[in-house]
């Protein structure tokens, strides 16, 4: 009876531990497809002319915008998989709850090549800048949820296992769901109430001082890390 109950146990994990990995299979595969999509953005107009020295140049030029959003993107992006990487090392079970912060983050992450789009066709307006920065901020937001739901509410979803760094990430992550939050505001109170078009197109700069605020926390957390240890 013993053994069919400890088989019946495995059989459980094996299958728990199938489900999760698809998940993530499934996760880096909506990684990969945008990070190619954004990548077929780069592209050369096509015309009748063949693309030679000064036309040549000229087309290249027009593309620097295209590959500095691809550029920024890809950065991006290649941060919030390494996190996702991560926190889904420790990951040994799964829920509804689960499921759906993932999907959440993964619909943010898929409006990338749209919104790279945007920003670069649109001439620099404030609407694209909006645009490319409330999707950057809800895919901080919905990432900090989820790696909230998988460290804090519901530890039987993860493994037994030392939590210090990953909880060090998500004190990370909520600097920076604040932070961007709090610029996000900024820019948008200078876009709408500050009439001088050169202070409004000095809006992003709000991003600054959010930067430097964000690395000085980071370093005293740093700090009272190393004087526990």
């Amino acid at each position: 009876m013993s053994d069919h109950s400890d088989y019946s146990i495995t059989k459980d994990e094996i299958k728990k531990e199938f489900q999760v990995e698809r998940m993530i299979l499934f996760s880096d595969a909506v990684f990969a497809i945008v990070i190619t999509l954004m990548a077929i953005e780069i592209k050369i107009p096509e015309t009748s002319e063949k693309l030679r020295g000064a036309l040549l140049e000229q087309e290249l030029v027009h593309l620097l915008p295209v590959v500095l959003a691809y550029i920024v993107s890809f950065f991006f992006i290649g941060m919030i998989w390494f996190q996702h990487l991560k926190v889904f090392s420790v990951v040994k079970d799964y829920d509804k709850g689960l499921v759906v912060r993932n999907l959440l983050l993964l619909f943010f992450i898929g409006l990338f090549p749209f919104c790279a789009s945007i920003i670069t066709r649109s001439k620099g307006t404030p609407v694209a800048f909006f645009i490319y920065f409330g999707i950057i901020l809800c895919c901080i937001i919905t990432q900090y949820f989820l790696q909230h739901y998988i460290l804090i509410k519901k530890p039987a979803l993860r493994a037994s296992t030392d939590l210090k760094e990953h909880l060090f990430e998500l004190y990370k992550k909520k600097l920076l769901v604040i932070g961007f939050s709090i610029a996000f505001i900024l820019c948008i109170v200078t876009f709408l109430f500050v009439k001088a078009k050169d202070f409004q197109s000095l809006a992003p700069l709000w991003v600054l001082p959010v930067v430097v605020i964000y690395r000085f926390m980071i370093r005293k957390g740093n700090k009272r890390m190393e004087g526990y240890k």
